[in-house]
């Protein structure tokens, strides 16, 4: 589901852009003690530490103890995929006003099947209350994202939670430094600069599977919060694999774009705290394995 494919983005630069509800959250919500996997890579008194993130959670989700607050607290600089500064906020708003839009007579209409284009008029009006004019004129990969987000919006995902956001703030209290592993608009490019043909497949798979959202966001976030690399592996990575350009894009090219700066950390002699999105970890074209292929040996700690 595209679902999966938006937690390799940072979500939270595309709600400015949507319209949602506030977050559901029943009172009687248990709390959900999640805990994700955390790998580390020592070489000459540094250490590095990955772990698998989820953008957006539900507010019961508590997984910031133990060993993941023992080795963020014990670190000298944290990493994300991107550091989301004032002057890059502005630039991926632009990026997204200029590549959201059809700017011609084209639509989704002339890019979609009679069935999924219905559908799509259906879950724009009911989740974001978008008419067929307004609804029309949104590119496939932005529609998609839309849907998603207002779909995990409205079943309890709250963008604030997110292990990132958390993790961010964090830092930000402490004056740890902040840095990415990719500029926003690198990873914009991964997610926008497709045929429509492919884009196309990205809505109509959102599209058939949004009814049922409920059961595919909680298989990926028990997948995640058990920290089990295989079975985030066959819930979250396998289901990108079904849409070659976009897992290419998406996942593959962006680790291999990402692997020399680990080095760089790894052999920093720092103890440096990366956070990515958990998929970007596992599977075979996940940064654990690229890692251990270049003779680093990682440690899975939790």
């Amino acid at each position: 589901m595209f679902f999966n494919r938006i937690t390799q983005i940072v979500t939270v630069l595309f709600l400015g852009f949507v319209i949602f509800t506030t977050p559901v959250r029943g009172a009687d919500a248990e709390v959900v003690n999640a805990r994700p996997a955390l790998w580390q890579v020592k070489k000459d008194g540094g250490t590095v530490y990955l772990l698998g993130s989820f953008h957006i959670l539900p507010k019961n989700y508590k997984w910031y103890d133990g060993i993941i607050s023992r080795s963020f607290e014990g670190s000298d600089e944290l990493v994300m995929e991107m550091e989301m500064t004032p002057e890059a906020t502005a630039d991926i708003q632009a990026t997204v006003i200029n590549n959201a839009f059809f700017k011609d007579d084209d639509s989704l209409k002339n890019h979609l099947d009679e069935a999924h284009y219905a559908k799509m008029l259906g879950y724009a009006k009911k989740l974001m209350g978008m008419d067929e004019a307004m609804a029309k004129k949104s590119k496939p990969w932005f529609m998609a994202i839309q849907i998603s987000l207002v779909s995990a919006m409205t079943s309890g995902m709250d963008p604030n939670s997110g292990v990132d956001k958390f993790l961010e703030g964090q830092a930000k209290k402490t004056q740890k430094p902040i840095s990415g592993l990719e500029t926003p608009q690198e990873s914009m490019n991964a997610l926008i600069h497709h045929p429509m043909v492919v884009q196309a497949e990205m809505l109509s798979d959102t599209l058939d599977k949004i009814d049922d959202f409920k059961s595919y966001i909680t298989s990926y976030l028990e997948a995640w919060a058990s920290g089990d690399a295989d079975r985030m592996t066959k819930t979250m990575v396998e289901d990108m694999a079904d849409q070659p350009e976009m897992y290419q894009a998406l996942l593959v090219d962006r680790n291999k774009n990402w692997v020399p700066a680990i080095e760089d950390h790894i052999n920093s002699g720092k103890r440096v705290f990366i956070v990515v999105g958990a998929a970007h970890l596992v599977g075979k074209d996940g940064l654990v394995g690229m890692l251990q292929a270049k003779g680093y040996h990682v440690d899975k700690i939790q």
